[in-house]
C-alpha cells in the first residue's frame, strides 16, 4: 500500500468521509490526515473516534464552508471559521463578483484555496456532496419569488425596487452551473499550486442509481425539478473533472459514483434533528438542525382559501410534563441524507428500489484507487475508455482539407487567416501577425531575422497599407492593429479586446491597459512585440528534427514537425510549448 505524506478528506466527518479516514489509517496510507467538514462539533467527534481507534495517528481537523469566502477554523483551537454568508447583502454581492466577474479575486478569498495552501496535501479525497450543496439552494423557489415581485404570478402590483433587487441577487447567486464552474476552477488551480498528486471525488448520481421514475425525492413532488438539478450538477461536475484530468499539470483525478442508498451509521430511538419554518421579512425560511415539534391538529374548511405558507403561529404544540413534545422514534441515520423511519428505510432499500451500499465498501474502493490500484469503478477512467478519440481517418481528412484550403485561398475577398470566432482573440492576433510577417520576410529563419531589424515595425505597417484586403480583414473581425508608434491603432466598429461593456463610458486607455490589450488581442507592430516573435521562431526552428522526412520523433509536441512556414502550425506549437499557455491534450 502506498503511503502519502499528507491526505485531506473533505467531508471527512460525514458517513463516507469518516470511513475513508478509517481505511486510510487502517491501511497505513498516510502519515498525516486532515479531517475537514462543515461543523466544528462533527469534526471534533470524528477526531475523538479516530483517536480512540488509532491513538498514534497524526490527525488534524478543520471546519467551515469550503464553498465560501474566508478561511476554515481549526477544530482544536478556539477561533471560529471566518466565512462570508450569502444570506446578507454584502456577502451575497461578494459571491456574485466571484462567480461572474473576477476569478483571481475569488481565488484569493476562497476558504477552500486558503486551506489547501496551508495544509498542502499530497492527496485529497473529496466526500462532500457537492451536487446537493449547490443544487438545493432552490433556484425554482427563488425564480418564483422574483416572478411574483415582477407581477408575473398573479400579484396585484410589482414589488418595490429594493425588494426586486434582493430577489434578483438571490436568484443569481443560487444558479447552479456558474457556482459549480467556479468551485471546480478554484479547486483545480489550488491543487496544481500546492503540488497535490491525486484527487479523488466520491460523487453521486443524484438518484441513487434510479431513473426519472424515482419515488424518493427529499420530500418534494415527483418528478422533482430540484432533484433533477442535483443529478445535472452531479454529472456536470464529472464533466468538469474530466476536463481537469486532461489538463497539463493537474493531479491524477478520479471519481467514484455510488449508485445506491449509502447506509448506515446508527440505529436508535432518536429525537430527529430536522427543521422548523421561520418568517424572515415577507418570506418563510427553514431553520435546520432543530428537533421537529409535534403540533395539535387544527380543523380547517375547504370552503376557505387553502393557506400554504408554513406559518406555525396559529398552531398549538403537543405538551407533556410542562414542555413541548417532539418527534421521537426508532430510526436509522444515513449521514448526510438524514434520518429515516422504519417504513422509509424498508421501502428505499427494498429489492429493485434504491437498494443499499455501505460506506466502508465505498471507502475501500476509494483508498485502493488512491493507491493506484484499479477497481474498475473510476468514472473518469470509464469516460476515457468510452469516448470517441481522434482517428487515423481524421488525420488523413485533415490533410485533404488543409490542402484544399491552400488551393482556394486567394479566390475570396480576403486571405483565409482568421474570423475571430474560434477565440480567444489572442489566437486571431497571433495568426494575423504571423501571416503579415511571413508575407514580409518569407521563411521561418528569414522571418526571425527580419523581425529583429530596426525597421521591422514600419516595414510591416507599410505592407499593411499596400494590402488593404488583409488590413481590413483584421479590423473587420474585431482585432485592432497597434502601429509601431504605440500611440495609434487601426480599428473597425467592434473591438474584441476590450469587449463591449454597455455600462462603461469611453475613456483614455492607460499605458498599462494598452500593453494588456495588445498582449491579449491586438496585432502589435511595436518593436518589443516583434522581438518576442523573433525569439519564439528561433526556438521553434531549433526544435525541428528533420521535418516530415525525418524520424517519427520529429512529429511531436515539442518539435515543429514541418519544413515550411504554416501559420496555424506555428501558433499550435506556441500554445503547446510556451509556459504561459501549456495548452495541449495529454490523452
Amino acid at each position: 500500500m502506498r503511503t502519502f505524506p499528507s491526505v485531506a478528506v473533505l467531508g471527512g466527518a460525514g458517513l463516507v468521509g469518516y470511513q475513508v479516514c478509517r481505511r486510510l489509517l487502517l491501511d497505513g496510507a498516510c502519515d498525516r490526515l486532515a479531517v475537514v467538514s462543515l461543523g466544528r462539533q462533527e469534526v471534533r467527534d470524528a477526531l475523538a473516534e479516530l483517536r480512540r481507534e488509532f491513538p498514534a495517528a497524526n490527525l488534524g481537523g478543520w471546519f467551515g464552508d469550503v464553498f465560501a469566502r474566508g478561511h476554515l477554523g481549526d477544530a482544536a483551537g478556539d477561533a471560529s471559521a471566518q466565512t462570508v454568508s450569502c444570506a446578507d447583502a454584502a456577502g451575497r454581492r461578494a459571491l456574485l463578483r466571484d462567480i461572474y466577474e473576477s476569478f483571481e479575486d475569488a481565488r484569493e478569498h476562497s476558504a477552500l484555496v486558503a486551506f489547501l495552501r496551508a495544509f498542502r496535501p499530497a492527496a485529497v479525497v473529496d466526500c462532500i456532496n457537492t451536487a446537493t450543496a449547490i443544487s438545493y439552494q432552490d433556484v425554482p423557489t427563488a425564480a418564483k419569488r422574483l416572478m411574483a415581485g415582477f407581477g408575473l404570478r398573479g400579484a396585484s402590483s410589482p414589488a418595490p425596487l429594493p425588494r426586486i433587487q434582493e430577489e434578483v441577487e438571490e436568484l443569481l447567486v443560487s444558479i447552479e452551473i456558474p457556482q459549480l464552474v467556479l468551485h471546480v476552477r478554484l479547486l483545480h488551480a489550488a491543487l496544481k499550486e500546492v503540488g497535490c498528486e491525486v484527487y479523488l471525488k466520491v460523487g453521486t448520481t443524484g438518484t441513487g442509481g434510479m431513473g426519472l421514475n424515482i419515488p424518493y425525492t427529499h420530500g418534494e413532488e415527483k418528478p422533482s425539478p430540484t432533484l433533477m438539478a442535483k443529478t445535472a450538477v452531479a454529472f456536470a461536475q464529472t464533466g468538469l473533472l474530466f476536463l481537469a484530468a486532461r489538463s497539463e499539470g493537474a493531479p491524477v483525478m478520479k471519481e467514484l459514483k455510488p449508485a445506491a442508498m449509502i447506509g448506515y451509521r446508527e440505529v436508535a430511538v432518536q429525537e430527529v434533528p430536522g427543521y422548523v419554518w421561520e418568517k424572515q421579512g415577507a418570506k418563510f425560511v427553514k431553520r435546520k438542525g432543530v428537533a421537529r415539534p409535534l403540533f395539535l391538529a387544527k380543523r380547517a374548511s375547504l370552503g376557505e382559501p387553502l393557506e400554504t405558507a408554513p406559518d406555525a403561529s396559529g398552531y398549538a404544540m403537543r405538551r407533556e410534563g410542562g414542555g413541548a413534545r417532539t418527534i421521537k422514534l426508532a430510526c436509522v441515520s444515513t449521514g448526510e441524507n438524514g434520518w429515516f423511519a422504519r417504513g422509509e428505510f424498508e421501502a428505499i432499500t427494498a429489492l429493485d428500489q434504491m437498494e443499499m451500499i455501505t460506506p466502508e465498501e465505498i471507502a475501500r474502493s476509494a483508498v485502493q484507487e488512491l493507491a493506484g490500484r484499479s477497481t474498475g469503478r473510476d468514472v473518469l477512467a470509464a469516460l476515457d475508455a468510452s469516448i470517441l478519440a481522434p482517428t487515423y481517418k481524421g488525420g488523413l481528412v485533415r490533410s485533404v482539407a488543409v490542402d484544399r484550403l491552400a488551393q482556394l485561398d486567394g479566390e475570396g475577398s480576403v486571405p483565409s487567416v482568421a474570423l475571430g470566432d474560434l477565440g480567444p482573440p489572442q489566437l486571431s492576433k497571433y495568426l494575423f501577425e504571423l501571416y503579415l510577417a511571413r508575407a514580409a520576410f518569407g521563411t521561418l529563419p528569414a522571418t526571425a531575422a527580419g523581425l529583429r531589424a530596426a525597421d521591422a515595425g514600419p516595414k510591416l505597417a507599410a505592407l499593411l497599407e499596400r494590402t488593404p484586403d488583409l488590413r481590413d480583414a483584421v479590423i473587420s473581425v474585431g482585432i485592432a492593429i497597434l502601429l509601431p508608434d504605440g500611440e495609434t491603432i487601426l480599428r473597425g466598429p467592434e473591438l474584441k479586446i476590450p469587449g463591449y461593456d454597455p455600462n462603461a463610458a469611453p475613456r483614455r486607455a492607460t499605458p498599462e491597459e494598452i500593453d494588456a490589450y495588445a498582449r491579449r488581442g491586438w496585432v502589435d507592430l511595436r518593436k518589443a512585440s516583434l522581438e518576442r516573435w523573433a525569439g519564439r521562431l528561433d526556438r521553434l526552428v531549433a526544435s525541428q528534427r528533420g521535418g516530415s522526412a525525418g524520424a517519427s520523433d520529429a512529429m511531436s509536441r515539442e518539435a515543429y514537425g514541418r519544413d515550411d512556414f504554416r501559420i496555424g502550425e506555428v501558433v499550435a506549437w506556441v500554445f503547446a510549448n510556451e509556459p504561459e499557455y501549456r495548452g495541449f491534450r495529454i490523452k
